[in-house]
C-alpha cells in the first residue's frame, strides 16, 4: 500500500538541526538560496549537468532522424507493452509527439541552445531566410493588434530577453510574445505559433535612452512555456565569454535596408565579431565623430560588411554564437549608424555584463 504523505512542509526540530551541518535554520535558507541561485545560473548558461546518483531522461520531440546519439535499434522510442508501477520509472515527457515528430530521449536534464532540421511540411526557405525552426529561441514581440514591435530571446520556460527601448514605458496589457514564428504573413508553417501574455517587464534600472546604455530588460510571461514538445520553441544559453573574431548569426523580420521593408519571413545574416576597440576606430569615422567613445561593458559589435547587418525593427533580435554544438545570446541589436554599410559595424547590447542582473530577476520567481 502506497504511503500518503502530509500536503505541509515538515519543520525540523532543533535536535535534527544541531545534528545537520548548519548551526541555523538561517544557515539552512541562506544555503538553500545560494544552491537555487547557482542551479538558476547553470540553467541560462547551459552548464547544468545530470546528478551523478539519479540519471534523469529528458525527452522532447524532434525530426526525424535528428536525435543525438540516436541507436538505430529502436532505443528511446519504443512504447513498450508492459504494465509496471509508475513510481519505479521515470517516465519521459512527452509520451507521444505531434506534427509527425519523433520522440527523442536523452540522459540529462534539458538543454538550452540546441536546434534541429526543418520538421517535416516545412516550406524551403529563399535567399536571405532563415529555415524554419533554426532560430528556437527568437520572440516576436507585439501589440493586441498583431502589429511588430521588435523581437527578444528566450533564456527560460517564463521569461524573454530582449531590449529595454523597445518596451520601456509600454503597458503590459497592450502587448504579447509570439514564439515558433517564422512567416508572419501567414499560417502556413506546419507547426504553429504559440502566443503568450505578460505579466510584468523587467527594465534595467540603469537604462539611459539617450546613450542606451544598460539596454536590457526581460519580460515575464503569465504562463509557462513547454520546452521540448516541438522544436521550434526552445531556449538560448547566455554565456560570460568572448566571441570577438567568431562568425555569428542574427535572424529577425526588419528591414531589409534603413529604408526598406519589413520582412515577412524571417531572415539571417552572418556578421563576425569584433573587438571594442576596432569598433570604436570605425565608428569614429561616422558622423559620430573622432572623439566618440564607445563602451565596451555595455555594447558588442559586429559586422561591418556592406550589404550584412540587422536593421530598424530588429531590435531586440539576439546575436548568437555556437560554441561545441551549442548556441549562445552574445547579444541584442540595439543601434548602428545606417544599416548594412561598409565598415560601419552594427552595435548590441553585451549580455555578458547582464548575466548577474538576469539570474537576480529570474531568482524571484
Amino acid at each position: 500500500m502506497a504511503t500518503v504523505m502530509p500536503r505541509h512542509a515538515r519543520r525540523c526540530s532543533r535536535d535534527e538541526i544541531t545534528k545537520s551541518p548548519f548551526s541555523s535554520y538561517e544557515a539552512l535558507n541562506e544555503y538553500k538560496k545560494n544552491y537555487a541561485n547557482r542551479f538558476i545560473r547553470q540553467l541560462i548558461t547551459g552548464t547544468v549537468t545530470a546528478p551523478t546518483a539519479v540519471t534523469k531522461t529528458t525527452c522532447i520531440c524532434v525530426p526525424p532522424g535528428s536525435c543525438p546519439n540516436q541507436s538505430n535499434d529502436g532505443s528511446g522510442q519504443l512504447d513498450i507493452r508492459i504494465v509496471t508501477n509508475p513510481s519505479d520509472i521515470n517516465t519521459p515527457v512527452p509520451n507521444t509527439c505531434s506534427y509527425a515528430l519523433a520522440r527523442c530521449c536523452l540522459n540529462s536534464p534539458y538543454q538550452c541552445g540546441v536546434r534541429y532540421p526543418p520538421p517535416p511540411g516545412s516550406a524551403p526557405s529563399g535567399p536571405g531566410q532563415a529555415a524554419f525552426g533554426a532560430y528556437p529561441w527568437q520572440a516576436a514581440i507585439l501589440t493586441l493588434g498583431e502589429i511588430y514591435l521588435g523581437s527578444g530571446a528566450l533564456v527560460s520556460s517564463k521569461y524573454v530577453l530582449t531590449v529595454a527601448h523597445k518596451v520601456n514605458n509600454v503597458p503590459i496589457a497592450s502587448i504579447k510574445v509570439r514564439l515558433g514564428e517564422w512567416n508572419a504573413s501567414g499560417i502556413t508553417e506546419p507547426i504553429p505559433a504559440q502566443d503568450f501574455q505578460i505579466t510584468r517587464l523587467y527594465i534595467h534600472p540603469e537604462f539611459n535612452s539617450n546613450n542606451l546604455y544598460n539596454d536590457v530588460a526581460l519580460i515575464r510571461l503569465a504562463s509557462e512555456v513547454q520546452l521540448g514538445p516541438v522544436p521550434t520553441i526552445a531556449s538560448i544559453c547566455l554565456s560570460p565569454n568572448s566571441f570577438s573574431g567568431q562568425k555569428c548569426y542574427v535572424a529577425g523580420w526588419g528591414k531589409d535596408d534603413f529604408n526598406g521593408l519589413y520582412q515577412a519571413i524571417q531572415k539571417e545574416v552572418d556578421v563576425t565579431v569584433i573587438s571594442t576597440d576596432t569598433c570604436q576606430e570605425k565608428l569614429r569615422k561616422t558622423r559620430l565623430g573622432p572623439n566618440f567613445v564607445l563602451n565596451g561593458t555595455t555594447f558588442v559589435c559586429a559586422g561591418g560588411e556592406n550589404g550584412k547587418d540587422a536593421c530598424t525593427g530588429d531590435g531586440g533580435s539576439p546575436l548568437v554564437c555556437s560554441s561545441n554544438g551549442r548556441w549562445y545570446a552574445v547579444g541584442l541589436v540595439a543601434w548602428g549608424i545606417g544599416c548594412a554599410v561598409k565598415d560601419v559595424p552594427g552595435v548590441y547590447v553585451n549580455l555578458s555584463t547582464y548575466i548577474p542582473w538576469i539570474e537576480s530577476i529570474i531568482a524571484q520567481s
